[in-house]
């Protein structure tokens, strides 16, 4: 693949790398994007005529280039690549971020494993070298960073240098006044230290880089230079709120380990367990047939996920008298919404949430009971709703964003609450949560102040780059069918519960679905789609940002082709809960905004708008077709475009969510393509399923050609049993590995329809 900022990263410790080839850099730091420095990294060979030739990310004028650099993505690694014609060489150069589902000390470890090899080629474009391949180099690595003591010691480079915790960069959310804070202004120690694993390294005479006779070698000989690139930051590095008030909190790896001395013995004495486990993953991940777009955006996207999540601990100081003992530590998982630096936005992480459920429910629990520390007290509804984030930047004390998003966050909350739930099996979180699942659907139900089945308070939603009559309308169809997925996801919720004093309120969610549901469809239904809003009127209609009257009487659009339409129905779907809206209608509407609402670059919101696009959206868009049984080509050629444009040239954006009326760069809502592993096999699982067995679990792939999807919800990790939905060339569909008892649609009587279940 061509080279293009790529990025590569460690989960919650802010570890990361981000290359930017055409700066000629890498941005670098144990505080991951946005606390970073720019890397000269001179990676490369000297070869016999004295030439230093290297990859593109050092500005250092004594080095040539190396010849025609190439990228090679994987889930966990990658990989650069390069030649030098004068010698016919290859040289490659991998940096591998290890990474093993539900295997803290392994995914947490903040530790880079690299690899260098040069081989032999017999031409390059047609040059001949002058001599034949030499038997070896020398190659190189050197390191240069700003405000950075960098030493050699034998085989090993280390680093000192600070990091301030204030985000500096020039995409800095100019709303973010707690960035002022005493906190934010602190400064932390970071140790670092690249080691050479191979013996024989030599320090360069400047102390700043390392050097090995290399011999070269045929692909495939094992022959490499191996090295380990660690770090260690033992400050606290967030304020968070915790269960007991706020708590200053550090990587959870600081729990493992109390050196970087510890950090590198551990790496080094793992390395080969740990590779071994990451690379078996990758070559799961990799039996999926995913076309090479789709591949693209899900490695792309799973590394700026990581680079954005903080996996921390907290020491709370607790009252005498508690039970608990005092000082104990407290999780605290998060996740940075890009250049926003919100953490743990809601609506973001209800996207993410398809990895969570796929790979580490456990992340998802974490978030959820933070969540429930920023509850809004609603007094007219007797209720509350939820916020929109927990904080920003250093800081994850109390919301940051300009404004509230209430019907969209609380539904948004009420619905992975209980796809958790079911998906999982885990009844504790919700039987701890009843009187907040209460409040919360007290709010959805008051928010219809109009008895129309749409909410016409509380209605400002996330997507801010869009229409008013899709941000912040009343009566927004996407809201209304999101809400009554909510209330359905609250009435399941407290049934859940032994407490007879929940009966009655969930029963009057569940009429009140049934009463609102046709209203929806008689108002918001136009024949082939439903439109965006019933209400085209803007009297009265405030601008949430701004605070003043629209300047127009009737929203342009309001009758527009949407992709949000279904947008509360696909986690739903996913424990097989049917459609509140008319399936058929709702295939119509998903397959006319599709037709609509095309862009160069996928699907705007609205076809009144098809340059405003979320690249995240159209994915769940996607996963929802899917699971309404609806097929045909991939748009991801679409999405990984955007991704070429925003990451070549002087653009080096990350995952970038958006085109350029927006500025959702370094995004982690991308990682939503890992919803293709539960969507192309329709992979439902409800373990709270009524009946003798409780558990429902069924696949429906699709047959028109061999494929091999691994179910990876279903995989029992710590005993590397993985089971994988296979096709066969006639259409036949088995289980390989099977652990859990899976029904496979169209070839079983299943004992419960999906249709038929209602917790």
């Amino acid at each position: 693949m061509q080279v293009m900022t790529w990025q590569i990263a460690r989960l919650g410790s802010r570890f990361g790398l981000l290359f930017e080839p055409y700066r000629n850099q890498v941005r670098h730091s144990a505080l991951g994007r946005f606390l970073d420095q720019p890397l000269d990294l001179l990676v490369g060979i000297k070869t016999p005529d004295g030439q230093t030739r290297a990859l593109p990310f050092t500005q250092d004028p004594d080095t040539v280039p190396l010849d025609n650099p190439e990228l090679f993505d994987r889930f966990n690694s990658v990989t650069w690549r390069a030649h030098c014609a004068e010698y016919a060489l290859r040289f490659e150069f991998n940096i591998h971020s290890v990474f093993y589902p539900q295997d803290e000390p392994l995914c947490t470890m903040p530790v880079f494993y690299l690899e260098l090899r040069v081989s032999p080629i017999d031409n390059y474009r047609w040059h001949r070298p002058p001599d034949k391949n030499p038997r070896s180099v020398t190659a190189v690595l050197r390191l240069k960073r700003p405000d950075t003591v960098i030493t050699a010691d034998g085989s090993a480079l280390d680093l000192r240098y600070q990091n301030t915790l204030t985000p500096k960069n020039v995409y800095r959310h100019p709303t973010h006044d707690e960035f002022n804070h005493e906190f934010a202004q602190r400064t932390v120690d970071v140790q670092e230290r690249l080691l050479s694993l191979n013996p024989d390294t030599q320090a360069l005479p400047e102390g700043d880089g390392l050097a090995l006779e290399l011999p070269v070698t045929e692909i495939g000989s094992g022959i490499k230079w191996r090295l380990t690139w660690g770090a260690f930051v033992n400050d606290p590095v967030l304020r968070v709120k915790s269960a007991d008030g706020p708590a200053d909190a550090r990587f959870l790896y600081s729990d493992q380990y109390d050196s970087l001395d510890a950090v590198m013995d551990d790496a080094v004495r793992s390395r080969d367990d740990r590779l071994m486990h990451s690379r078996r993953f990758e070559k799961l991940i990799e039996q999926a047939p995913l076309d090479v777009a789709q591949t693209h955006l899900l490695n792309q996207s799973w590394q700026s996920y990581l680079a954005n999540t903080w996996w921390c601990t907290t020491e709370a100081t607790r009252n005498p008298t508690d039970p608990k003992p005092r000082g104990t530590r407290e999780p605290w998982f998060s996740v940075w919404e890009g250049a926003s630096f919100f953490h743990s936005t809601v609506d973001v992480e209800y996207n993410v949430a398809l990895l969570y459920l796929a790979l580490w429910p456990k992340l998802l629990r974490l978030q959820l009971e933070q969540w429930t520390r920023f509850l809004v007290p609603h007094e007219p509804s007797g209720g509350a709703y939820l916020a929109h984030d927990t904080g920003a930047g250093p800081i994850a004390l109390e919301p940051d964003y300009p404004h509230p998003m209430p019907v969209e966050e609380s539904a948004n909350f009420l619905l992975l609450l209980h796809t958790y739930a079911h998906w999982t099996g885990d009844k504790a979180l919700p039987l701890r949560l009843p009187h907040l699942v209460r409040r919360l659907a007290a709010y959805l139900l008051w928010t219809d102040r109009e008895g129309t089945g749409f909410p016409t308070e509380g209605t400002a939603n996330t997507l801010a780059d869009a229409s008013p009559a899709c941000q912040f309308a009343r009566k927004q169809t996407y809201l209304a069918v999101k809400r009554l997925a909510a209330l359905r996801a609250a009435a399941g919720l407290l049934a859940l519960s032994d407490d007879a004093e929940y009966a009655p309120f969930a029963k009057r969610c569940e009429a009140q679905i049934d009463a609102d549901a046709p209203k929806i469809e008689d108002a918001a239904w136009l024949g082939d789609h439903y439109a965006v809003t019933a209400d085209r009127s803007a009297i009265g209609l405030l601008d949430p940002n701004t605070g003043l009257p629209l300047p127009f009487d009737t929203l342009e659009g309001w009758d527009a082709y949407s992709i949000y339409t279904g947008n509360g129905l696909l986690l739903p779907l996913m424990i097989g809960r049917p459609p509140i809206l008319h399936t058929d209608r709702l295939r119509k509407d998903v397959l006319a905004a599709d037709r609509e609402n095309q862009s160069r670059y996928g699907d705007g919101h609205t076809s009144a708008q098809v340059e405003n696009l979320r690249i995240s959206q159209n994915l769940w868009r996607d996963m929802l077709a899917r699971y309404l049984d609806l097929k045909g080509p991939s748009s991801a050629a679409q999405y990984w475009d955007l991704q070429l444009m925003s990451n070549t040239h002087q653009q080096s954006l990350g995952f970038c969510d958006t085109y350029v009326n927006n500025f959702l760069c370094h995004y982690p809502r991308g990682i939503t393509a890992i919803g293709y592993y539960l969507a192309s096999p329709t992979l439902v699982i409800d373990r709270l399923a009524p009946g003798s067995q409780g558990t429902y679990i069924t696949v429906d792939p699709d047959r028109s050609l061999p494929q091999r999807w691994p179910l990876l919800p279903l995989a029992d990790w710590k005993a590397g049993k993985i089971p994988v939905c296979v096709v066969d060339d006639r259409g036949r569909v088995s289980i390989e590995g099977q652990i859990d008892p899976v029904i496979i649609q169209g070839e079983s009587a299943p004992e419960l329809q999906g249709s038929d279940l209602i917790g």
